[in-house]
């Protein structure tokens, strides 16, 4: 049974455990925990939490790799009304400090890569004052508790206070747009009971699937989606460390998962590593929902496809369409809106748009994201009227179908994962040499779009030296694969502004530098 019709997280898991406490509920490794064995341990982390000070708003730094003991802390918190901010293990420490900063949260819980990032550093993250890690110590003057030390508690009973809303601030993610640094979206309570009906209700998800979830817990999917959907159905999660094509569908079977969500560069990384696969219908994977429909991938796997479109800002609440719907569909097909979502599109000046008509999609329903934290500016320009204003360009149809034409924004979007253009460019400006430089994305087979990057420099000198410096400021990921160095001035139009339309049409990709295969160009 879906349930329904509950104001928060803690309200929801609370009903879940009381109606089907035996029932699996999370796998890692071999190992399983029903949901009365989760909510045990989760109850005692809540109460080491408390004891910290952790309460009502309370934000606090989630920095875990995909684990169990991640689920604990994001649940515990969920339970004392706190704000979980996950962060992402494998980011430079230039990019975790802005986003530790930002945030202004004192506790900091970590382990694994991003404690060994973090923890040498942290007399650059003044707001810190609390750190919980797998290792317990002390570090610039602040004493590290050891992670172990959250399960030695009683359990904690109870819940958060009837004050804490469906409207409290619950979730903090950040996420990279088409310029600035990553910004931090602030989502409702309510996001978790609302996004678990919707996926379930239009994906036909059930208390028999086992949610497989190879992505990171610091994003929208794995730190919303798949534990809000397990619990809304009694279903079971099962979680991995992270997704390998090459471990894939041996680590599926071992689970036994039945449905997931990749994006399609995960779709075809698997088609490119398929004599590791099984044959079609061997595997016990029924459904995977990704962005656009692979007929390659269906058949060669016997695996049903269902497609999704939605943002973080929304609470991951989208469209969708219904497992094997895509199949005769035209391309940029994305489904219908989810139950209570309300899509339309708009022109430059915020009207609203006919039937078939193309414009910017907009999205709204009463969990969409609070605003960006501590960005009220940026908050008015998304969030208009009620309305999120994605900056993707598509249609609805007179049978309520949506469709997704592109972007009209000009943030980057590489194996799923938002990219800004202008993060880029700041990592890239970091080495002596260089003047001025733009990125942009170029459409790419397996990761949707690859980064690249035209550049200016003062001096004749390497990509791979101007590489080199980026590397220490944004995860390889983010690096620019193709660049162009040139000693002459970008383009610009008459209002003084980089005329990106001429950037992006005068960059030759057949002679541009690739960081594959290391085969540079200069222009001049």
């Amino acid at each position: 049974m879906i349930l329904t019709d509950y104001r928060a997280g803690h309200d929801l898991w609370q009903h879940r455990v009381a109606q089907t406490p035996d029932r699996v509920f999370l796998h890692h490794e071999g190992r399983r925990w029903t949901y009365a064995d989760f909510d045990e341990t989760k109850r005692k982390v809540a109460a080491g939490l408390a004891e910290l000070g952790v309460g009502v708003g309370s934000p606090v730094l989630v920095g875990l790799s995909n684990r169990p003991e991640a689920l604990f802390v994001h649940f515990a918190l969920m339970q004392l009304g706190a704000i979980a901010i996950p962060l992402q293990s494998d980011l430079r420490f230039e990019e975790l400090r802005h986003q530790i900063n930002h945030s202004m949260a004192e506790l900091l819980i970590a382990d694994g890569a991003l404690a060994r990032t973090v923890l040498p550093e942290l007399h650059h993250c003044p707001a810190v004052k609390q750190v919980v890690a797998d290792v317990a110590g002390e570090r610039h003057g602040l004493a590290v508790s050891e992670l172990a030390c959250l399960l030695r508690h009683d359990p904690l009973p109870g819940g958060p206070p009837e004050a804490y809303t469906e409207d409290s601030p619950a979730l903090v993610l950040y996420t990279s747009g088409s310029s600035g640094r990553p910004k931090g979206v602030v989502l409702r309570a309510g996001s978790f009971a609302s996004v678990g009906s919707g996926f379930a209700e239009r994906f036909g998800i059930t208390a028999s699937d086992n949610f497989f979830l190879p992505l990171t817990m610091a994003h929208a999917i794995g730190a919303l989606v798949a534990p809000a959907v397990a619990v809304t159905t009694g279903a079971a999660i099962t979680v991995v460390d992270r997704f390998s094509p090459s471990t894939f569908w041996r680590q599926v079977a071992e689970a036994g998962g039945t449905c997931s969500i990749l994006f399609p560069a995960h779709l075809n990384l698997l088609l490119g590593a398929e004599a590791d696969a099984p044959a079609p219908g061997e595997s016990p994977l029924r459904l995977v929902i990704t962005h656009a429909w692979s007929e390659r991938f269906a058949q060669r796997f016997g695996v049903e496809l269902a497609t999704v479109w939605g943002m973080t800002e929304t609470g991951a609440m989208a469209t969708g369409s219904e497992p094997g719907a895509a199949r005769h569909r035209p391309a940029g097909f994305v489904g219908h809106p989810m139950s209570e979502v309300d899509v339309g599109v708009f022109d430059d000046h915020g009207t609203r748009l006919g039937t078939g008509e193309i414009g910017e999609i907009r999205l709204r329903h009463r969990h969409v994201m609070l605003g960006y934290l501590r960005d009220p500016a940026a908050t008015e320009q998304v969030l208009v009227d009620g309305w999120v204003c994605s900056g993707d360009e598509g249609a609805v149809d007179d049978s309520g179908s949506v469709y997704f034409l592109g972007r009209t924004r000009s943030m980057i979007k590489r194996s799923g994962e938002n990219i800004s253009p202008d993060e880029v460019v700041d990592a890239l400006m970091s080495h002596a040499a260089v003047v001025e430089a733009f990125a942009f994305g170029v459409p790419d087979e397996v990761r949707t779009e690859e980064v690249a990057a035209l550049v200016v420099v003062r001096h004749p000198v390497s990509p791979a030296e101007i590489l080199g410096t980026a590397a220490d400021r944004i995860v390889a990921r983010k690096l620019p694969r193709f660049m162009v160095i040139t000693e002459s001035a970008l383009p610009r139009l008459g209002n003084g502004k980089l005329d990106r339309v001429a950037i992006v049409e005068g960059f030759n990709l057949d002679t541009a530098w690739d960081r594959l295969s290391s085969v540079s160009c200069s222009s001049s």
